[in-house]
């Protein structure tokens, strides 16, 4: 991928005036490189160019914006609508088709684990590197695909489920029958992380050493490799002494068998049309998708930082400055001829836009606020979104825009955030409800309320810029809406 200077420049009026669809998280943008490039040219090389023609991100301080346009999600989704019309495979096709660049992902993973990387010549650590991202941008060619679907197909599936159940009298039952409609068939990574932990029936220093080194990059995101120590698990371990085990295994371990069966007899008693059962079909496929590319982030972190953090010992740049130097200026890295300054500026505020084969950087911070700044929206006592789990909480609010503050959620509040991700869990687990701004039947703060029985409302839009912390809010996910006290 090559770096086009002019290519914002070129393209300023369109990142302007197009709407945007806001992801916030942590993250630094060398790793979520090769996301925009995924995203915006390698899927078009692939079987399904169906991607987004461009996208684009805000970095600062070790935090992002990924901004995917409303029109170029729509694009992959209506594309993906097309397609399912004649296969209602699809979702697994699609699957099927990228299973061999995962394999080898995960493999070239295991592969870097049995090398001495401070044995390795220059040229052999970049080349590890490349190899690495080379395999990685393959996994990845599928994101667009996920984000195009899950962002947008929501509102279609609740649109036409609420039409659907108008007609025959019983929209009264929208909300209960969306929820069990859409409740995912499988475990989450985190999940099955939980079920492999509570299968260890005793204190065992051997089996708790296996489930450290299968499990030790949960915790990871975008930009830290946080690897979990043993000491991590063995706490974790104490911490389930006063539970019923059993119980909660069975619980967990029934649970997609459960979530199956309600949805297939409440299919076949609604007698649900085969073109929303394909959406739903596929919209349940993709979320698995989303949740093996969530893990294969995490591995990436770890694995690159491993090659960053040599690179930095050999060199005059430290890790967090690598972390924003884009991957095709690697091969420059051992001449140290990238400036440090412009690099600290990058860290400061920067601006990436992907179009096919080529991006572009920026650190100008006017022109990064035309792009970024948009008229903001009020309320007065109540925002509305999207239900993704049933329920009422009354509480205050704690709005979490990194996982730097997950500490400052206690017990009783209410989460509120831009998107919640799995280095969230431990605030999540304390808090009695969720809001989200983004987010839709697959996300994060859906799954995860779901599996806890406790209310979420996603897509609210506004929620982080009119909340703030210490209001008190009724979260009502039976009727989609908040209330503020």
């Amino acid at each position: 991928m090559k770096w086009n200077k002019q290519l914002i420049k070129s393209e300023l009026k369109k990142l302007k005036e197009s709407t945007y669809y806001r992801q916030r998280f942590d993250a630094c943008p060398h790793f979520m490189f090769f996301l925009g490039d995924a995203h915006a040219s390698d899927i078009f090389y692939s079987k399904y160019p169906i991607g987004q023609r461009f996208t684009c991100a805000y970095f600062s301080e070790n935090k992002a914006d990924w901004l995917h346009s409303f029109s170029e999600l729509e694009f992959t989704s209506k594309e993906i609508q097309s397609l399912a019309k004649t296969n209602q495979k699809i979702a697994d096709e699609m699957i099927n088709e990228f299973k061999p660049f995962e394999e080898q992902f995960y493999a070239k993973c295991k592969e870097i684990d049995t090398i001495k990387l401070n044995g390795l010549s220059n040229e052999e650590l970049i080349n590890l590197y490349q190899e690495l991202a080379k395999v990685y941008l393959k996994k990845l060619n599928p994101s667009p695909l996920i984000d195009g679907f899950a962002l947008t197909t929501d509102t279609v599936l609740s649109q036409e489920i609420e039409l659907f159940l108008e007609n025959k009298g019983e929209l009264d039952k929208f909300v209960p029958h969306f929820e069990t409609l859409t409740a995912p068939t499988f475990l989450s990574f985190l999940q099955q992380e939980e079920v492999d932990f509570l299968k260890l029936v005793q204190n065992s220093e051997d089996a708790l050493n296996n489930h450290q080194q299968k499990y030790f990059w949960i915790h990871n995101n975008y930009v830290k490799d946080k690897v979990l120590s043993l000491d991590f698990f063995t706490s974790k371990l104490k911490q389930f002494q006063n539970i019923d085990i059993n119980k909660k295994l069975t619980k967990l371990q029934e649970l997609t068998a459960k979530n199956t069966l309600k949805k297939d007899e409440l299919i076949k008693k609604l007698n649900l049309p085969n073109d929303i059962i394909t959406l739903l079909r596929i919209t349940d496929r993709f979320s698995y998708w989303q949740d093996e590319r969530k893990k294969g982030t995490f591995w990436a972190t770890h694995y690159f930082s491993l090659l960053l953090e040599e690179v930095a010992r050999r060199t005059k740049y430290s890790l967090n400055d690598l972390k924003y130097v884009m991957p095709p200026e690697m091969k420059e890295i051992f001449t140290e001829n990238i400036d440090q300054k412009i690099l600290h500026e990058r860290y400061n505020g920067c601006f990436l836009a992907w179009e096919k084969d080529q991006f572009d950087i920026i650190t100008n911070q006017t022109v990064i606020k035309s792009i970024m700044n948009k008229e903001s929206e009020h309320i007065d006592k109540e925002i509305r979104g999207m239900s993704v789990s049933l329920g009422k909480a009354t509480g205050p609010v704690k709005i979490v825009k990194s996982v730097e503050e997950i500490s400052k959620v206690k017990k009783g509040d209410i989460l509120v955030a831009v998107m919640t991700r799995p280095d969230y869990i431990m605030a999540m687990e304390k808090a009695v409800g969720f809001i989200t701004e983004e987010g839709g039947l697959t996300c994060h703060a859906a799954i995860i309320a779901r599996e806890m029985g406790i209310p979420c409302i996603v897509g609210t839009r506004i929620a982080t810029e009119v909340l703030k912390d210490g209001d008190i809010v009724e979260l009502d996910a039976n009727h989609g809406v908040i209330r503020v006290k």
